[in-house]
């Protein structure tokens, strides 16, 4: 049999990869490609136009020296492009190929292994995996090496480079507006913003954007003039010159680009314009001589620091190694395209009606575009469909449609189109009196007002510009698109932090929206929403989900970024009810991180949750379970969202939550343990999906398995009978605090300083210095208002001496279940809880403040903060606790007991329960002589205890005191 060599092999991959990157050149055992060095040579050299040179150093097994040959090639200079090589690939051929008859077609079928070396800054190298290999196929060493050509360090230097000309010449046209406001006025109006200081960053920007890719094109198209001879420091008049030559640009096409920055540029006079372009004209520069291309995304990561109104319009920008992650998911799970037919690509719906800058449609863009070229397809042209007819985008912020556009028109730009999908959709009060909520509009509707944009050369008229601020009707058809792939606003309507800063309607206080326009557009997102799975206090994030639900056509795919409370909170149980009856294959991710480690956006400081799943096609039936994905870290770049997504759909057998404590199957990136995935039930939608941002499975196993009544410890073989009910099936829990107080609810008290001869005493708020004991003295009393006696009897019905915890900070707070001595009513904080037998009040104090208790209440909280469970107060209602009605005499009596000897010790915060001497003798109290199991049961709650607290939603990355060890 045939023996290889290894420049065998290197040639029959050389030749698989050429023919999966056609627009690269691929060389292999070339000699004099290094410059300066002609003895030495890479085994495999692809090089691009834009792109950073990556070479593939290959050996058989057991490849003893491939690494350190693939790292002596990083920072040389190739003579191919002379670029700098900043990326290698150190790969392992499988020692069965060298016995191999037919080399190409036994590689297609090899599992390969390598890694990644990158130069991260002079000298400095980072190698990803950081241990072991990754695993794959020659088209996976394909999708590496076009990720690997534009390294991040690059590509973080040209964006702070933008950033920090864009804030410059911001800042002269905050001058500008002192003295000249006409000039910073006639910005904004075509804009179709207000006169604030985001508007002319936003000016700035699309000004920005326009020359970056003004220089682009100068080595394109021979009739555009290069920056330095339009506006350069020796040109006259600057803003005549750079006018005329975008016009000139504009009959050439790329209207996404220039023809709003004309619009803005246009306005100024000659000294701000030529002021201005000589800032932002440096900074195109700096920004290009980075090379890194458009295709990156470079202006909407840089958009999202700049927006001011973040607040109200909730527009977090997707981070792009997580827009990149979703993307990925969610193109997995489209079926039946064949991705090296054009005509099949090109009937593709996709849409985002959220765009803001378009990371998202941009990801989406990159998968299909690859997809497409490693069958064998031609990216370059694919544009003009990907342009015209595949890819969908809405938002009501005119500069981050621009933003977008350009962004997607960047990825050829020598490719023009004749027009786009991307839409400024209307947005509050219009001229004819009526209010719009941008693409909420489409919720009953498959069309809605679109601005008259630079998207389309054919809507507009005249002059450059003149349509800017009019509007047309856009068809947007229902069960219309194969992906629809969005990071809706979060915003409710319900904060009231906005409230008491005199924002009624949070989420369209946007654009210094007057009070009678917020309430006029309330109105119309409640009535077209009704019916579906919005929610006031979910917020514009449910409703927009109940939109990509009615543009999707059967078996298309949804892919949405969300607040964590999607999985959990009790207002989008709606949205869980359509997931689990009208989708299969749903995949939720979350991150068991904290800070802002734990969201999938910029700067957002909550959780937040990748859902993916596909609608139902006729006739299918919906599956009972999805598949949850916590990851320990978000992905750090597009190497790593890559490998992510690829162990993720390609894990097989997963196992369930209710199986019992043995964890889930864990995720690997080479050696490291990158997360863990659980299939769990999705039809119990109404009390939640606890089986997200978990770091250790194992542990959500056993809560769930504790909801059910089983005490299934992990390590342990079988589960044991406990007896567990819903809160309330044993009790009733308290009103909630606006009822005692607010005027709307006819509240009949008003809130006055803690007095130990109180009438009407209650437990309000948190406070951590005095909640260490389970018994609590009430922080405040409710004096009756006049003429409000008779309710108050009713009211005060409802005291009770037990209370429920509510915005509990596990890593600060001891408590979960509190105790007052006298009855008493509970504020927001600490809802009070009732039984009907008084003997309950202590069995519920003791059982609610041991691990056990505290583990069934993290397991049913929201865990949307670091180191928080919240949860309503009518979720409250359904909260698993131990079934006092199933304890005996004794039984209540022996709680009684153990409530009496911990009533005045000293509980450390939750997030210490594992080193809490009291809190073990309390679990010890509670397992053995309450409930009657033995001291091998009590142990494995202290096992169960510290798996519990190194969960970093319990934590939520506070230190633990030094010397803080387990007590058993």
């Amino acid at each position: 049999m045939p023996r290889q060599t290894e420049p065998n092999a290197n040639n029959a991959l050389r030749a698989m990869l050429q023919a999966m990157m056609g627009r690269s050149s691929v060389l292999s055992e070339n000699t004099r490609t290094i410059a300066g060095s002609p003895g030495k040579h890479p085994d495999i050299l692809i090089v691009a136009p834009g792109r950073s040179p990556v070479v593939v150093e290959a050996e058989f097994m057991p490849a003893r020296t491939v690494e350190e040959d693939a790292n002596n090639h990083l920072g040389a200079t190739t003579t191919v492009d002379g670029r700098v090589i900043e990326a290698c690939i150190a790969l392992r051929y499988p020692e069965s190929l060298r016995l191999s008859d037919d080399l190409q077609a036994d590689l297609k079928e090899a599992g390969l292994s390598y890694c990644v070396f990158t130069e991260e800054t002079k000298g400095s190298v980072s190698r990803f995996p950081e241990s072991g290999w990754l695993e794959g196929s020659v088209e996976d060493v394909a999708d590496m090496v076009r990720l690997t050509s534009v390294p991040e360090r690059a590509v973080n230097e040209a964006a702070n480079a933008l950033q920090r000309g864009i804030e410059r010449a911001a800042k002269h046209l905050d001058e500008v507006n002192k003295t000249r406001p006409g000039i910073t006025a006639a910005i904004a109006h075509r804009l179709g913003m207000t006169n604030v200081p985001q508007t002319r960053r936003m000016a700035c920007a699309i000004i920005a954007n326009a020359l970056v890719f003004h220089e682009r094109f100068a080595g394109i198209h021979e009739q555009v003039r290069p920056l330095r001879e339009v506006c350069g420091i020796s040109v006259l008049n600057p803003v005549e010159r750079t006018l005329e030559a975008w016009d000139g640009i504009l009959r050439i096409n790329y209207w996404s680009i220039f023809s709003i920055a004309k619009d803005v540029l246009g306005q100024m006079d000659a000294k701000t314009g030529a002021w201005i372009l000589r800032v932002l004209r440096d900074t195109a520069e700096s920004v290009n001589a980075t090379g890194v291309d458009s295709a990156h995304d470079l202006t909407g990561r840089i958009f999202q620091r700049l927006i001011a109104d973040r607040k109200y319009l909730a527009t977090f920008y997707t981070l792009p190694a997580s827009a990149a992650l979703l993307a990925r998911l969610a193109v997995a799970k489209l079926e039946g395209v064949d991705w090296g037919d054009m005509e099949a690509v090109r009937r593709l719906r996709v849409a985002d009606f959220a765009c803001g800058t378009g990371a998202l449609l941009s990801a989406v863009y990159e998968q299909i575009a690859a997809r497409h070229e490693r069958a064998g397809g031609d990216p370059e042209a694919l544009h003009r469909a990907m342009m015209e007819e595949v890819l969908y985008g809405c938002d009501v912020m005119p500069s981050a449609v621009h933003i977008t556009a350009s962004t997607l028109a960047g990825v050829e730009p020598s490719v023009d189109f004749r027009r786009s999908q991307l839409y400024t959709l209307a947005y509050g009060r219009q001229s004819d009196g009526e209010v719009n909520i941008g693409s909420l509009e489409l919720l009953q509707s498959s069309s809605a007002a679109s601005l008259f944009n630079a998207n389309n050369p054919a809507m507009r008229t005249d002059r450059v510009g003149e349509e800017t601020a009019a509007y047309v009707i856009e068809e947007f058809p229902d069960e219309g698109f194969d992906l629809v792939i969005m990071n809706p606003p979060f915003t409710s309507n319900t904060k009231h932090r906005d409230a008491q800063a005199g924002v009624l309607n949070a989420a369209f206080a946007a654009y210094n929206a007057p009070e009678q326009d917020q309430k006029a557009m309330a109105q119309r997102m409640r009535k077209l929403a009704a019916g579906s799975c919005y929610h006031g206090h979910a917020g514009l994030a449910s409703a927009f989900a109940a939109l990509a639900h009615g543009k999707l056509k059967p078996g298309g795919v949804m892919a949405l970024v969300l607040p964590f409370t999607a999985i959990n909170g009790a207002s989008w149980q709606g949205f869980r009810k359509l997931l689990a009856s009208m989708y299969a294959d749903v995949t939720v991710l979350s991150i068991a991180a904290n800070g802002r480690a734990m969201s999938f956006s910029s700067d957002t400081g909550i959780a937040e949750c990748l859902v993916i799943g596909r609608k139902l096609a006729p006739k299918e039936k919906p599956k009972a379970s999805g598949a949850f994905i916590s990851l320990g870290h978000r992905p750090t770049g597009f190497a790593a969202a890559r490998e992510f997504s690829n162990v993720m759909i390609a894990a097989k057998e997963v196992r369930n939550l209710e199986d019992g404590p043995y964890g889930g199957i864990r995720v690997f990136c080479g050696e490291d343990q990158v997360g863990e995935i659980l299939n769990a039930p999705i039809d119990s939608h109404a009390v939640g999906w606890g089986a997200a941002r978990i770091l250790d499975a194992s542990v959500a196993q056993t809560a769930h398995a504790l909801s059910d009544s089983r005490l299934w410890l992990p390590g342990e073989p079988a589960a044991l009978s406990l007896p567990v009910a819903m809160l309330k099936e044993v009790g009733q829990r308290g009103l909630d605090s606006q009822m005692f107080i607010s005027p709307a609810h006819q509240g009949p008290f008003t809130r006055a300083p803690a007095s130990p001869t109180a009438t009407y005493p209650a437990l309000w708020n948190h406070n951590a210095r005095n909640e260490t004991r389970m018994i609590c003295d009430p922080d405040i009393q409710l004096v009756v208002r006049p003429g409000m006696e008779d309710k108050v009897a009713e009211l005060w019905a409802i005291a009770s001496r037990t209370h429920l915890s509510r915005g509990f900070r596990f890593n600060s707070q001891p408590l979960g279940v509190s105790f007052t001595i006298s009855k008493s009513v509970g504020g927001r904080a600490w809802p009070n809880v009732v039984f009907e037998d008084q003997r309950f009040d202590y069995a519920f104090s003791v059982w609610g403040n041991s691990s056990l208790g505290m583990l069934t209440y993290w397991w049913y909280s929201s865990r949307q903060v670091a180191g928080r469970g919240d949860m309503t107060i009518h979720a409250a209602e359904s909260l698993p606790v131990l079934d006092f009605r199933t304890l005996t005499d004794e039984q209540l009596e022996k709680a009684q007991e153990i409530f009496d000897e911990f009533r005045d010790k000293e509980l450390k915060p939750a997030y210490l329960t594992d080193a809490d001497p009291n809190r073990a003798l309390l679990d010890r109290r509670v397992i053995c002589d309450l409930l009657g199991f033995d001291e091998e049961v009590y142990v494995g709650v202290r096992r169960l205890a510290a798996k519990w607290c190194a969960e970093p939603s319990v934590h939520g990355g506070k230190k633990r005191p030094r010397g803080a060890t387990l007590v058993i």
